[in-house]
Formats: structure tokens, C-alpha cells, sequence
């Protein structure tokens, strides 16, 4: 009996220790990716996996782009001067699956995910026409602008310690770009017969297919 006693909490110690030990292992992990070409910017990105199983994993990232120029125009034999402002910014929202298979410290991967986007284009002149100054003139232009994506991949994360790791990933993506109906205003305030003129911009698709995030390095964090 008390062979037996012993083997049950034998037993019982092993299934404790097991269970401790899934428990501990990291399930989530954030990560942040860079594109190493010269003529690349950084876009602020965050991605975050969820290992819901050893080899299976959920993943979601966001990314998000904004640039803005401002350009002067300057009176020709005077003191005016108007501007030119050009804004950018597009949010992008992505959701997939990863099947890893993980050797020790290396862990390459297969997987797909799609990808959601949306922002805008817009433009402002101020006492411009946007190529020579005008004292009473002003314009805007705005297009909004939504994307859709399917990407299918293949990476490699390698583990520099039990939670840092470091990997690269690369793909192919299907991408539908849509600019929907935009805006052109015209304020005129010289004008004698109307002021302020409205336009439709026409709207535009674009479909793109092609390798994705080549030279991608990214970084991560699993917890």
C-alpha cells in the first residue's frame, strides 16, 4: 500500500508540475517589424500573437502611416505668399493564423491573414492655386481611401533567449486599393457670381498581386 501511496503522489506531483509548466510557457507575444531598404520610413506597427496551442497561433497588427508637406508660394515682385498642404494617413488593421514548427531555438512558420485600411488624401492651398500665389483664392481637395488585402506567408522567428526572439517573413499579397468619391472646393473671394464652387472627384480602383515585406526584420517579445 504504501508503494502505492507513493506512486499516486508521485503521479500526482508529475501532472501538477506538467500543468505549471503549460501554464508558463508564453502564449502572447508583441513584436514590431522593420524594412531594411534605403529608401524605407519607419511605420509605427505592432503586432501580437496568441499561442492558443504549441504550434497553432492567432495574430492581429495595426500599423499606422502620416506624412505631411507644406510647401510656400511666393508673390512674384511682392510680399504675399500662400501655402500648399499635403496630408497623408492610413490606418491598417490585419487578423490571421500562424502553424508553427519549432526546433529548440528556431521556429519557421506558415500562414495567412487579412488586411483591412483605411484614411484619407487631402490637400489645402491657401491664396494659391497651387502654382502661383492668388491674394483671394483657396482650395481643398479630400479622398477618402479604403484597402483590402490577402496575404499568404512564410517566416522564422529565432529565439535569441527563452522570450526575446528576432525573425524574418515573406509573402505574397493581393491588394485592392480603393479611392472613394472625393471633394474639390474652390473659394473664390474676388469672385462677383459664386464664391465657393463644389466638385466630385471621380472614384479609382487599383488591384496589385506581388511579393510582400522583402528585407523585413522584425523583433518581438513573447511572454
Amino acid at each position: 500500500m504504501k508503494n502505492i501511496k507513493y506512486l499516486l503522489i508521485l503521479v500526482s506531483f508529475g501532472m501538477c508540475n506538467e500543468s505549471f509548466s503549460q501554464d508558463t510557457i508564453g502564449k502572447l507575444s508583441f513584436e514590431t517589424r522593420y524594412q531594411l531598404r534605403q529608401d524605407s520610413v519607419y511605420v509605427p506597427n505592432l503586432n501580437i500573437r496568441y499561442f492558443f496551442t504549441d504550434n497553432n497561433t492567432l495574430r492581429i497588427g495595426m500599423a499606422y502611416q502620416y506624412s505631411s508637406i507644406l510647401r510656400e508660394i511666393k508673390e512674384v515682385g511682392g510680399d504675399g505668399v500662400g501655402t500648399v498642404e499635403k496630408l497623408n494617413d492610413l490606418f491598417v488593421f490585419n487578423i490571421g493564423f500562424e502553424k508553427h514548427f519549432r526546433k529548440n531555438k528556431v521556429s519557421p512558420y506558415l500562414g495567412g491573414e487579412l488586411q483591412f485600411g483605411f484614411g484619407k488624401n487631402e490637400e489645402y492651398g491657401s491664396r494659391t492655386d497651387s502654382l502661383i500665389f492668388i491674394a483671394d483664392y483657396n482650395y481643398s481637395i479630400k479622398k477618402p481611401i479604403s484597402q483590402f488585402g490577402v496575404y499568404v506567408f512564410s517566416g522564422v522567428d529565432f529565439y535569441l533567449f527563452d522570450n526575446l526572439y528576432v525573425g524574418t517573413e515573406l509573402g505574397v499579397l493581393f491588394s485592392s486599393i480603393y479611392l472613394k468619391t472625393g471633394e474639390f472646393k474652390i473659394t473664390d473671394e474676388s469672385s462677383l457670381t459664386d464664391p465657393e464652387i463644389i466638385t466630385s472627384i471621380p472614384s479609382v480602383k487599383t488591384k496589385t498581386f506581388g511579393i510582400a515585406n522583402v528585407g523585413m526584420i522584425k523583433v518581438g517579445w513573447r511572454f
